[in-house]
């Protein structure tokens, strides 16, 4: 049973709107693990227009409460109507159950199984969660780390929809980083940035674009900071493409670059590289980590440090594996990782490099396709 946006949608194809603005919004997926194809989305009333415009291949319906939508008068078929309205139409006028925790058990018991319910506890309310066990007792158990541990490996369509959203992220900071010119603001290069992102078919989801001494800060919102001659402008991005993120991290210099930008740029580069090159079936996540953060030091930033140098992505920017120091997941084939090492230094500015790689059987494949190597503008 899933209940969190990326877990319903990963279990049903459903796309809801309300629960990603407003997590305490009810979405459940409900599915047997025997007839996983089969799954049962309920919803609340005000969610069956979302069904309409985007009805998912294989899932069956069931919503709860209550929405009130009037058709015209003189309305009396789905022929006046196009097909999403007239899905709707017809949505809208079905009976419903009175409640979420109605609606879930009715689901539940017409599965007709008396095996374990696997809840994914992250998105379910604590007075529903306990409804539930109260019912269902030991049969109800924690799940939302099995959903983690599923969603790691992607299938080939969740890679083209992760390849995609990466191709429009690096042709929209190549975009924004050509309109480069002295003494326009950091919210005006977003716009550039965004307009593209929007442009080319995907929704913006972060845009961190800091110049100068505000690329120090991790997660510098666009402002009116002015770029000028000898700028660190540093970008770390991402966007969705159908239900999957980007993620990505480069650095330029508008200017001459001094010495220490370039000196520790080529450094957490060096560290990236490093890592990269440890990317491979079987390899625990944090031997990626120690390679990033060893040869960033041996390269020129003996200080450095970090508390992970990249993450899986997919339905959620942060997916598992974590790249840290203490996660000894093997990687698998299937897994898209972001690799990073970023750098902050308040005072002198942050440097950034992050790309997007696939494990593979043989090793692993580069989905980024622009260079990681340090950006020389204006």
């Amino acid at each position: 049973m899933a209940t969190t946006h990326a877990n319903v949608r990963y279990l049903s194809g459903f796309v809801g709107f309300g629960q990603r603005l407003m997590p305490s919004t009810q979405v459940y997926a409900l599915a047997r693990l025997d007839r996983l194809e089969e799954p049962v989305v309920v919803l609340p009333a005000g969610e069956l227009d979302m069904w309409a415009q985007f009805p998912p291949d294989r899932a069956t319906l069931s919503p709860y409460g209550r929405f009130f939508v009037e058709v015209a008068e003189g309305v009396t078929d789905g022929q006046m109507l196009s097909d999403e309205i007239g899905r709707y139409r017809t949505l809208a006028a079905d009976n419903v159950e009175a409640t979420s925790l109605a609606a879930i058990t009715s689901e539940l018991d017409s599965l007709g199984s008396r095996g374990r319910v696997g809840l994914d506890e992250r998105g379910i309310s604590a007075a529903a969660r306990d409804e539930l066990r109260s019912r269902y007792g030991d049969r109800l158990v924690d799940a939302a780390a099995m959903f983690d541990q599923v969603r790691m490996v992607k299938t080939p369509e969740e890679i083209r929809r992760l390849t995609r959203a990466t191709v429009v992220i690096e042709a929209a900071y190549q975009r924004a980083i050509a309109g480069a010119r002295e003494g326009m603001t950091e919210a005006e290069m977003a716009m550039i940035f965004d307009g593209e992102t929007i442009r080319l078919g995907c929704e913006p989801v972060f845009t961190v674009i800091a110049f100068g001494d505000r690329s120090a800060l991790p997660n510098a919102m666009p402002g009116n900071r002015k770029l000028y001659p000898g700028d660190i402008i540093r970008f770390d991005i991402g966007c969705r493409s159908d239900g999957y993120h980007s993620d990505i991290a480069r650095t330029a210099i508008f200017g001459e670059v001094s010495a220490k930008q370039r000196d520790y740029y080529h450094a957490i580069l060096e560290g990236e590289k490093r890592a990269i090159e440890r990317v491979q079936a079987g390899v625990p996540a944090n031997e990626i980590f120690r390679a990033a953060v060893a040869a960033t030091r041996k390269a020129g930033i003996a200080h450095y440090r970090r508390h992970h140098v990249g993450h899986g992505i997919g339905l959620d920017v942060y997916d598992l594996p974590i790249l840290n120091e203490t996660t000894e997941t093997p990687l698998e084939p299937g897994m898209v990782l972001e690799v990073e090492t970023p750098y902050y230094e308040l005072g002198f500015g942050g440097l950034q490099v992050e790309d997007t790689i696939l494990v593979t059987g043989e090793g692993h494949q580069r989905l980024t396709g622009s260079s990681s190597e340090l950006a020389l503008v204006g």
